[in-house]
Formats: structure tokens, C-alpha cells, sequence
């Protein structure tokens, strides 16, 4: 095919492909979150509202990145296809290791369904998300190194210096990629990679037949501090019908004072009317106790279930007991805006977490900046140095990443910072090590000199 063509078939191939995508994505996220309004009623509408328009974003990136491709030089070209070879041998390897690892842990679940073939396809396009974000980081890392070594043994980066393209130069497109994948990541990390690990377990045991409660023990106030509940145990289904476990019911006057106590063993709400079942409840009128005479609680033994047109919705009852790791942008700007007066929560996991959803994607940009001066070596001997020094770095980066949030959810550091501390860390040393290789100072012998010696 003529270049000429080429040059505009790709990019009207992956305009279609973006179109065909939208069309069947956006209004399925659409409907998902409509009801999100109707079961949260105090939900972030404006962060919930913005999940259809990232997701066309999403769509639309293929196509303004042909566009971008399409338009550069020869020899940005050039290095792009050299990184992308390697990329997308090192991201199939690493999904592959990770698919095998997470198929041999849950095979013996996948077994025991009669859909064995549809449960394991709903398994992993709901954690395809997740497992996005946790891998293209390492692949990023791993290509870079691999694409840059390979053109420096081949002295192909001295003759590209030579010609007067610096390395600021030359790295311009590796850098695109970059940003480029931050946003991937950022857009999975909105809501979609949380999301995908909230739902893991629940598919699983709909694969082996188990109940699983989505959280126990969760206790809530309505907003009109009239009814305070207490839920045992809220079964991942709730949303379709399934009945709340264990639930007890306090009333309270406008001075504060216990009026009413329902019991029940479990509760049920309906979408469609809008109303609460209990199932043959035990009812305490504290209206009659008078503690002084010590008079017994009249108590009602109900034979029949009590139906009340109550505003107080599952989801929102559920609200409090959610764990911020399961729960996207839109899920913890909504958690923290009805929790922020409430003495009793720990809002500092849901701040660390709210931050470190964005804080996170920038990783990938921060790997480029230490990957690539790494990888840059202009002599054969110093290769093998900074492919050592770069996996060192990374393998820090995924601890500092993980020590941080910790540090931030315990409140010893500000949630800002705990969130935003790992970038601004190696984002530190990444620039370091970009001015060293601008300046032709040595990287990896200058690592090694810091290192004591050992006579």
C-alpha cells in the first residue's frame, strides 16, 4: 500500500474503532450512572457525570495518537517503532505471567460453576482495568530499557547526537509516550480499576456458589439524625434485591431521646417503589419505658413484615462501611462529602486514597525520566550499569509506594503528601540523572563511587 495511503487508512480505521466503542460504551456507563443517582442520592454528581466523558476520551486516544504519530519526523518514527516492538513484547509477557498466576489461583473456583467459559470472560474484562494500571508502568521500564540498549550497542544513539539532536531532543517521543499512558492509567484510575478490584471476589463466588457479603457491621445516620442503623452484613447483591442481614433500627425524637427500636433479621428495598420491607420485625416502644419505675420495654412480636416508604436507601446505608481501596474518585469525593462532620469516621484513608488515584498514573512519566538517561549509554561498556541502576530505582519506587499511602492512612504524614511523595521523590532523581546525561556526566559510575567500599 502506498505511504501516501497508509499515512490516512490507519488513523480512519481507528477513528471507527474509537466510534463503534463509544457507541456501545457511553450509553451502557450512561444508564450505570443514572442509577447511581437513584441509589446515592447525595452522590458527586459532577465527578459521577464526568466518568461518560473519560470514557469518550478513551475512545477518542487512539485516533489523536495516529494523528500524532503520522505527523512527527523520520526519526522520531523510527525510535517510536524500535520502543513499540519492544513494549509490546514486554507488556504481553508480563500480562501473560500475570493471567497464568491469577488462572492457577482461581482455577479451582472457575471449576466448580456451570458457566465456567462466561464467568472466567466476566472475570477478567472486569479486571482488565486494574491489571492495566498495575502493568504498563514495568512495561514501559522494560521496553525503554530494552529499545535504548539495543540502539546504543548498535551505536545508533552516537550517530543520532552526532547529527546535533540532543538527548532532550531525541527523547521528546518517548516522553509522549509517557504522558500519553499517565492518561490511560488516570482515566482506569478514576473509577474503573477500583471498581474492577472491588468486584473480583464477588465473581468468584458467584463461580463456587458463595455468599459474600460486600461489608459487615456498618452503621449510619440519616441526614435528619431521626434513625441511626446498624447492618450485620451487606451481601454484594443488594443492589438487585438482595436482603440486608441483621439489621437493628433506632428512632430518635428531636431531643435526641430513643423513641423506637425495630429488630428484624433481614431488610429488603425496592427500586421500583421506592420502600423498605422488614421481615417480621421486633419492635421496642421506648416511648413507654420509664427507667425509675423500672417498668419492662413494651415489646411487639410482628407477625407480618412492616412496609415503610422510608428515604434512607441501600446504597447509601452501605456508604460508610465501603473501603477506600475499592472506591474510585467519584466514590470517595461522595464518601468524604457525607462523612466530613462526622466525629466517628477516619476520613485520612479516603484523603490518602483520593490523591493517590491521581498521584499514581504520573509514575509512568517518572519511569521515562529515569529509564531513558539510564538507557542512553554512548560507550558498550556502560549498558549493562544502567539497566542494573534503573530496575534498583524501580524496585524503590514500589516500596516507596506502598510505604507512603501507609504513612498517610495511619497519619503520619499529611494525605497530600503521602499521596504525592513517591513522584516528587524519584521525580527528583529522575531530573538529576536527565541533567547528568545532557551534560555527558557519567550516571552509572557516579552511583557506584557513592556506594562504600567494602575493604
Amino acid at each position: 500500500m502506498p505511504a501516501h495511503l497508509k499515512k490516512f487508512l490507519i488513523p480512519f480505521i481507528l477513528l471507527l474503532t474509537g466510534l463503534a466503542a463509544a457507541y456501545v460504551l457511553i450509553p451502557y456507563e450512561q444508564a450505570i450512572v443514572a442509577e447511581q443517582f437513584i441509589g446515592y442520592p447525595d452522590s458527586h454528581r459532577q465527578a459521577h457525570g464526568l466518568r461518560t466523558w473519560l470514557l469518550a476520551a478513551l475512545c477518542a486516544l487512539p485516533f489523536i495518537c495516529s494523528i500524532g504519530y503520522y505527523s512527527m519526523d523520520r526519526l522520531d518514527k523510527y525510535t517510536l517503532r524500535i520502543f513499540f516492538n519492544a513494549f509490546l513484547i514486554c507488556f504481553g509477557a508480563l500480562f501473560i505471567i500475570m493471567f497464568l498466576e491469577d488462572f492457577q489461583d482461581n482455577i479451582s473456583d472457575f471449576q466448580q460453576s456451570n458457566q465456567m467459559g462466561s464467568i472466567m470472560l466476566k472475570h477478567y474484562i472486569t479486571k482488565m482495568p486494574a491489571l492495566i494500571v498495575f502493568i504498563l508502568p514495568y512495561s514501559l521500564m522494560l521496553a525503554l530499557l530494552w529499545s535504548l540498549g539495543k540502539m546504543s550497542k548498535s551505536q545508533e544513539l552516537v550517530s543520532i547526537i552526532q547529527t546535533g539532536r540532543g538527548v532532550v531532543r531525541f527523547t521528546r517521543p518517548l516522553a509522549l509516550v509517557g504522558v500519553v499512558c499517565t492518561l490511560i492509567c488516570l482515566i482506569f484510575n478514576y473509577h474503573w480499576a477500583p471498581y474492577a478490584e472491588s468486584q473480583e471476589d464477588l465473581i468468584l463466588s458467584e463461580a463456587t456458589g458463595e455468599a459474600l457479603n460486600a461489608a459487615e457491621s456498618v452503621a449510619f445516620q440519616n441526614k435528619s439524625d431521626t434513625r441511626h442503623w446498624l447492618v450485620g452484613s451487606f451481601p454484594f447483591a443488594h443492589t438487585s434485591g438482595e436482603p440486608l442481614k441483621s439489621i437493628e433500627i433506632t428512632t430518635l425524637d428531636a431531643n435526641n431521646k430513643a423513641t423506637q427500636k425495630i429488630l428484624a433479621d433481614q431488610a429488603s428495598w425496592s427500586l421500583e417503589n421506592r420502600q423498605w420491607t422488614f421481615s417480621k420485625p421486633i419492635i421496642f416502644n421506648l416511648n413507654e419505658f420509664n427507667p425509675d419505675k423500672q417498668q419492662l420495654v413494651p415489646v411487639t412480636v410482628s407477625e407480618t413484615d412492616l412496609v415503610t416508604d422510608w428515604h434512607e436507601t441501600p446504597w447509601q446505608i452501605i456508604n460508610p462501611g465501603l473501603k477506600a481501596p475499592y472506591l474510585g474518585i467519584p466514590g470517595l469525593k461522595s464518601w468524604l462529602a457525607n462523612h466530613h462532620d462526622n466525629p466517628l469516621s477516619d476520613k485520612r484513608s479516603y484523603q490518602t486514597h483520593l490523591h493517590y488515584r491521581i498521584a499514581q498514573p504520573f509514575i509512568c512519566i517518572i519511569i521515562i525520566l529515569l529509564a531513558a538517561p539510564l538507557g542512553i549509554v554512548l560507550n558498550r561498556r556502560g549498558v549493562g550499569g544502567g539497566v542494573a541502576t534503573a530496575i534498583f530505582l524501580c524496585a524503590g519506587m514500589i516500596f516507596c509506594s506502598t510505604v507512603f499511602p501507609t504513612l498517610g492512612e495511619s497519619g503520619h504524614l499529611p494525605p497530600l503528601l503521602a499521596a504525592w511523595a513517591t513522584n516528587i521523590l524519584f521525580g527528583f532523581v529522575a531530573l538529576i540523572l536527565f541533567y547528568r546525561r545532557i551534560n555527558g556526566q557519567p550516571i552509572y559510575q557516579t552511583i557506584k563511587n557513592l556506594i562504600p567500599n567494602s575493604h
